[in-house]
């Protein structure tokens, strides 16, 4: 039995030394990168806008605005989606979604109105809830948006300890009517209709279809400006957007499709769609594929993005706990922001904010911000 067992090892040991021995590998030694290292390096290379190409002067700017704006729109398919130019109450995009409002109730002393808003052309119902102040008509609105959670709506109006601060009900306590959109691969959009995630779910699914989930939650945050505008007791020309973490890249993507956004403000993580140092073995690939926008990697990289509503007024910021985007913010954020609006002769439209928390809505800092740049 010993000699068996001792034969049966020796076995082992000299199979695994044959399969071991690798002629292709020999052959190809010092001849391959890895693909991983070629497709950084040719990302970096090959992106339209580099930091560098900032600050840029008015017309070339607006280049660069039209440029960014026209790619991101075919990509998402939202040519139907835009509005420029809007008079009055009237909604150019009134025909892509229709409105129910469903109870008037109070929360947290505030008086609600509970919509569901069916998406072209999916026919997808989205939860909103617009939030009143007390009194006042023809006051300012402010547009809020989702971060990555399992229950954003109840994030944004019934837990005002979240991370989202429950900012919508905040703001209308601060005298500013505000609407909150479901993130629509969340919370009562989900399958247990409740507080679960099914992102890659979804995601996975529409890739299929050639879309993309920013799309259609986009065509949620359009609508919802459109309907918080329309409201009688909100002035139209008066209308904000706002968001942290994924809600802080809506906040900014919304505006560039809707002409009625006067300011955003802007608290999605301050991190590049690959950071300056990122190594082929440390890439983990991008981690959240809602913010995957088919051949916008290849026109910049997404701290470039939020340069394109310059000079419109904007307070942009991050907390100091979170330690990805204080490492990038100053770079990559911070300095092109200041610049590109000094060069534009709008210094005083563009605020950066480092507040002492970490990826979380600083509602008290953003409220002072709309009070003073969007009421009368």
């Amino acid at each position: 039995m010993r000699l068996n067992a001792l034969l049966l090892i020796l076995l082992f040991v000299v199979t695994r030394g044959s399969f071991a021995a690798d002629p292709i590998a020999d052959a190809l030694q010092g001849h391959l990168r890895s693909s991983v290292s070629v497709f950084l390096d040719h990302h970096r290379e090959t992106r339209r806008y580099q930091n560098s190409d900032f600050p840029m002067a008015k017309t070339a700017h607006d280049r660069f605005r039209a440029d960014m704006i026209s790619n991101m729109m075919r990509s998402l398919n939202l040519q139907q989606w835009v509005v420029r130019d809007p008079h009055g109450k009237g909604s150019p995009i009134r025909s892509r979604f229709r409105d129910q409002v469903l109870e008037r109730k109070e929360i947290h002393g505030v008086a609600v109105e509970i919509h569901a808003v069916a998406i072209e052309p999916t026919g997808l119902i989205v939860p909103m809830v617009l939030c009143l102040p007390a009194k006042g008509d023809s006051v300012a609105g402010v547009a809020v948006f989702s971060g990555h959670t399992r229950h954003g709506l109840k994030d944004l109006v019934l837990d005002l300890d979240s991370y989202q601060q429950g900012v919508a009900i905040r703001l209308a306590k601060a005298d500013l009517a505000s609407i909150a959109v479901e993130k629509i691969d969340t919370g009562y959009l989900s399958r247990n209709g409740r507080d679960q995630v099914d992102e890659k779910e979804i995601a996975t699914l529409l890739l299929g279809h050639t879309e993309v989930l920013r799309s259609h939650q986009l065509r949620a945050c359009l609508a919802a400006i459109e309907i918080l505008a329309a409201h009688p007791r909100v002035d139209e020309n008066r209308i904000g957007t706002t968001g942290v973490s994924l809600g802080g890249w809506l906040a900014v993507q919304t505006a560039m499709f809707n002409e009625r956004v006067k300011a955003v403000a802007d608290f999605g993580r301050k991190t590049r769609t690959v950071s300056n140092n990122m190594t082929a073995a440390a890439y983990q690939g991008q981690g959240d594929l809602c913010h995957i926008i088919p051949g916008m990697f290849a026109v910049a990289s997404r701290n470039i993005h939020p340069l394109v509503l310059a000079p419109l007024p904007m307070i942009a910021g991050h907390g100091l706990k979170d330690k990805g985007s204080h490492a990038e913010h100053v770079e990559n954020y911070r300095k092109l922001g200041e610049a590109q609006y000094a060069r534009l002769g709008a210094s005083e439209n563009y605020t950066y904010l480092v507040h002492a928390g970490g990826d979380t809505m600083p509602s008290a800092d953003v409220i002072a911000w709309f009070k003073k740049t969007i009421t009368k």
